[in-house]
Order: structure tokens, then C-alpha cells, then sequence
């Protein structure tokens, strides 16, 4: 049985735990227990770190994976607990405002977004259709900023990718030829062609959890 970084992300959640303090349990950092989040399968080494310190056996079948629906989601905008919400900021991750996502201060968060599922993510908006039928545009993001992607990171996934210049790409990353210079960049969209990156001129990297759909 395939046992992949979703179940660990729940029961992460069902510990009442933050990545922060789950990874302190763990033994590792934070960025690690992201790469394991986004991993397909986890290895029988990882399973038996989960077990040992968080007491939970993931192989045994009894945690479940929910996925949200837009109607369970709760907007608060005046609650106290807002660093157990996610912040949602009301900017195109394509176009424009992009230091919301990676400079401290620059810009607040327009509200939190209650989403159990995605605790530890930034919310925001992506208003492109290179990636329909997958994920629409105006769709809520759910992303987690990547501080090691150079050195690791995971093929086939769909990731925000900000660059030096200022432009943005809401892509699968796949590996090119060329893979110490270049990310091969896709589109679920086959009107868009794929192309090649060179990897000095990324800024920033960031993981897509998920996402919901709307269109207002």
C-alpha cells in the first residue's frame, strides 16, 4: 500500500500540531516535513520517524484523507487565533503584487481563511487558464514557499514560480536535459507550449498544496 505525504499532513492536523511543532517532535525541519507533505510516497524510513514520535502508524489505514469543499470554508476577519488561519492575500499571483508572497510587511493580509486541510499555507489568487481544465482561473491558491528548492525538489508537482524580472508562472515543473541549469516548465493547458527555465533567474519557489475553485 502507497502511502503518501497527504495522510502525514493530516494527522499532523489531528495532533492539533503546527509544521513548526511537529517537526520539532520530529527531529527535522520544517522544510523537511514540507517535502514529505508533498511526496508522493513515503519511505518505510519516514514512516517509522512518524511512528516513533508522533505515535502514529500510518500504514494502518486509519487515517483519512479529507479534501475541502468551498462550502466548508469560513472567512474570519476579526479573530484572534490568526496565526493557526491562513492568510489570504486578494493579489494575482501572475501579475502583480507579488512581494505579498515573499517580502515580510510589505503588504497585509486582506483576511484569513479557516481551511484545516492547508494550515501552514499562504492563500492567494491565480488569474491564468495555462493551467485549465486542472485549475481554473480566479482559483484560490494554497502554496508553501520552498527555501531549498535549488537542492531538492520534487518533479511533477504544480508549483507558483516567481522570477528576478518580475514575471510569474503557475507550472508543473519537470526535469529538462539541462537539469543543473534549466526547469522544464508545463502547462496542464495543451494551447500552451512547454519551455525551458534557467534556473538563475527564479526567485522564489513555491509548493501548490491545492486550491479552490471561484471565479469572483
Amino acid at each position: 500500500m502507497i502511502i503518501n505525504g497527504k495522510k502525514l499532513r493530516v494527522a499532523i492536523k489531528s495532533l492539533d500540531l503546527t509544521q513548526e511543532e511537529a517537526a520539532k517532535r520530529l527531529g527535522v525541519t520544517r522544510q523537511t516535513v514540507v517535502n514529505w507533505i508533498s511526496r508522493a510516497e513515503l519511505d518505510s524510513n519516514i514512516l517509522q520517524i512518524v511512528k516513533s514520535n508522533l505515535g502514529i502508524d500510518l500504514s494502518d489505514g486509519t487515517v483519512d484523507i479529507v479534501s475541502p469543499s468551498e462550502d466548508i470554508v469560513t472567512v474570519r476577519r476579526n479573530i484572534r487565533k490568526k496565526q493557526a488561519l491562513i492568510p489570504f492575500y486578494n493579489a494575482d499571483f501572475m501579475a502583480g503584487n507579488a512581494e505579498a508572497f515573499y517580502e515580510d510587511g510589505t503588504i497585509y493580509p486582506e483576511y484569513y481563511i479557516d481551511v484545516p486541510e492547508f494550515y501552514g499555507c499562504t492563500a492567494f489568487r491565480a488569474y491564468s487558464d495555462s493551467m485549465e481544465k486542472k485549475i481554473k482561473s480566479g482559483s484560490i491558491l494554497f502554496g508553501i514557499k520552498l527555501d531549498d528548492w535549488y537542492s531538492h525538489l520534487e518533479y511533477g508537482q504544480i508549483y507558483g514560480i516567481t522570477c528576478n524580472d518580475g514575471r510569474r508562472y503557475l507550472k508543473y515543473i519537470r526535469k529538462s536535459e539541462q537539469e543543473d541549469r534549466f526547469f522544464l516548465l508545463k502547462s496542464e493547458n495543451p494551447n500552451y507550449d512547454d519551455f525551458k527555465l534557467p534556473k538563475e533567474k527564479i526567485k522564489n519557489i513555491w509548493l501548490i498544496e491545492g486550491w479552490l475553485d471561484k471565479r469572483t
